[in-house]
């Protein structure tokens, strides 16, 4: 009887070791960080009818950091802190140029743009395992904060915090587009086993950053960016 006793009490103490490891194996670090470096691709939806007014993208670049909070091992929340700058030009227009991916340099080229800002989103970001390591899809909001803006070499077209144009109304200056917005974006990419992630996000605005009441009138900035993290 003794003897079963203790190999009772010897099975238990092993299968209760055995289950520590696994449990200490399967711990995860509730806050990871990283650091991102990305191009970008960023234009405006846009077109103001009065003075006849439409942007064309360009591309810049950006740098930050993210946090993941993990809600599980797979499930994490992702908030990043990414400085841009971001180029563009501004054209005349007398028609809806559309949602532009890609341009030749118009004839009705007005001025370049260039804006430093900071993006701030947050993601809710899923890691499937891939291989050796994880495919990361996240969704979510993100909001934009404008430090400058201005266009080389014309000081007076885009000033900054006040862009686009002034435009002289009772009296009193009228500038077009806010510098601040806010909208929804996706990013997707993997992760190797050492850390180094290769990253596509895409962000569009759903506010109008137009300043002034108009039915007509309208302003959606979007971007696109590909570039590379490393998750310590």
């Amino acid at each position: 009887m003794k003897r079963i006793i203790l190999l009772i009490l010897t099975s238990t103490l092993c299968l209760t070791s055995l289950h520590a490891q696994e449990a200490d194996s399967l711990k995860i670090r509730p806050v990871s960080l990283g650091v991102l470096l990305q191009a970008n691709f960023a234009g405006e939806d846009m077109y103001i009818a009065e003075p006849g007014l439409s942007a064309y993208p360009g591309f810049g670049v950006e740098v930050g950091g993210f946090i993941d909070y993990h809600m599980t091992r797979r499930l994490m929340i992702e908030v990043q802190a990414i400085v841009c700058l971001q180029n563009g030009s501004y054209v005349s227009t007398d028609r809806d140029l559309g949602f532009l991916f890609w341009h030749k340099r118009p004839v009705n080229y007005l001025a370049d743009m260039r804006l430093v800002g900071m993006d701030i989103p947050i993601f809710l970001t899923y890691a499937l395992p891939v291989g050796t390591g994880n495919f990361r899809m996240g969704a979510g909001f993100f909001t934009h904060i404008t430090f400058a803006a201005w266009c080389p070499g014309d000081r007076d077209f885009i000033t900054p915090y006040r862009r686009v144009i002034e435009i002289q109304e009772s009296g009193k200056p009228r500038y077009a587009l806010n510098d601040s917005h806010a909208g929804v974006g996706c990013q997707f990419g993997y992760e190797f086993e050492c850390g180094l992630q290769v990253n596509l996000g895409m962000k569009y605005s759903v506010l109008d950053i137009i300043n002034y009441e108009s039915k007509i009138d309208y302003a959606h900035p979007y971007k696109v960016t590909l570039g590379v993290g490393w998750h310590f």
